[in-house]
């Protein structure tokens, strides 16, 4: 009987141990994506996802400071995107998903 009951209690403080309590938002908060060894990048990809999913639009800082530039600055930096395949043209995940193709996918 002793046994039985030594046993049962070593296996419920077991399970008190193992309850830890971790969100998905803190799991996937910026701070703690980079401190995994995840890049800012990758963090980013993932709050872009999730604004989408809710419904909002989700802005990294280079976008931002990319729509506050003038038209001029704007449209070279367009002209380097289109000439340049290697360059991020900001419309990763903000554009409107269309099923037939058009001349703005290439």
């Amino acid at each position: 009987m002793k046994k039985v009951l030594l046993i049962a209690l070593l296996a419920t403080a077991v399970q008190i141990q193992a309850q830890a309590v971790i969100s998905v938002d803190q799991t996937t908060s910026p701070a703690v994506l980079r401190n995994n060894g995840y890049s800012e990048d990758t963090a980013n990809m993932i709050n872009i996802s999730k604004a989408r999913s809710t419904g909002r639009e989700y802005y990294t800082a280079d976008e931002q400071a990319f729509q506050k530039q003038n038209k001029f600055v704007r449209f070279w930096r367009k002209l380097y995107v289109y000439t340049d395949p290697a360059a991020e043209d900001y419309s990763f995940f903000h554009h409107d998903t269309d099923p037939v193709p058009k001349y703005t996918d290439l």
